[in-house]
């Protein structure tokens, strides 16, 4: 049942907030450029994820986590940071990418969303990457350990930006209900330094669902989802051509 209401819960807590004005400089991974002195193309922040083990799924969540298995990776980067709208709107100035219901303008250091998953491929590749498989994201989440949560195996309403829908949930009055500028929760990052794994917005990954080939996964919770808690190991999965106030996405490299 949860499954189920989960991505209309999730859409109608997109739909509700919207980010207060404010003034920002551009994030201090951007690269100079051409016209105008900015840049067109993001040269993103990327956190290496050593070679080897790691721990995937979880036996105490969903049967579609089980079984818990060790796997095995090669080295690669993945952002350290979800892809802001700062970074988006130099895909869009480039053509590229396709101007999403939002203002890129305002608030540039919140996470881009309402962005589908085919719009998100198209993003990582401008930005010389790709989305993450779900095998990525999650030993980036999680470590070789496999922590419950990117900074250990205890749930903290101050780690991370989640539990609060409309004033209700576990962290209701601790956290805002809506998403907030990338790296806000700094003592919630990963083993590896990866910043908000877990709440603020869902993010897309590159793989199929296998129970159902015809929707891709999204990882991480957000911060208006408080029906699941933010686990690293925790799956959904929505169409393809799904739109959402609270899911994003960062990208991975070689």
């Amino acid at each position: 049942m949860i499954r189920i209401m989960l991505p209309l819960v999730l859409f109608l807590a997109g739909s509700i907030w919207e980010p207060s004005k404010g003034s920002h400089t551009l994030p201090r991974w951007y690269a100079a450029g051409e016209a105008g002195g900015l840049p067109t193309r993001p040269n993103a922040e990327r956190v290496l994820i050593p070679a080897g083990p790691f721990v995937k799924g979880s036996n105490r969540g969903a049967d579609d986590e089980r079984p818990m298995a060790k796997r095995s990776l090669p080295a690669y980067r993945i952002d350290r940071t979800e892809v802001t709208r700062a970074m988006y709107a130099r895909c869009v100035a480039s053509r590229r990418c396709s101007q999403p219901a939002i203002d890129l303008a305002q608030d540039v250091d919140l996470p881009v969303t309402k962005v589908n998953w085919y719009e998100a491929r198209v993003f990582c590749a401008f930005a010389g990457g790709r989305l993450p498989s779900e095998d990525e994201w999650e030993k980036a989440a999680r470590g070789p350990e496999g922590r419950e949560y990117p900074w250990g195996n205890d749930l903290d309403c101050g780690r991370a930006n989640w539990g609060n829908f409309e004033n209700e949930g576990p962290c209701a009055g601790k956290n805002p209900g809506r998403p907030t500028k990338v790296g806000n929760y700094p003592q919630g990052a990963s083993p590896y330094g990866v910043d908000d794994m877990a709440g603020n917005v869902w993010e897309w990954t590159a793989d199929k669902y296998d129970r159902d080939p015809s929707r891709r996964v999204v990882r991480g919770g957000s911060c208006c989802s408080f029906f699941v808690e933010p686990r690293a190991a925790n799956r959904n999965a929505w169409d393809p051509q799904h739109r959402d106030g609270d899911l994003g996405f960062r990208c991975v490299a070689r």
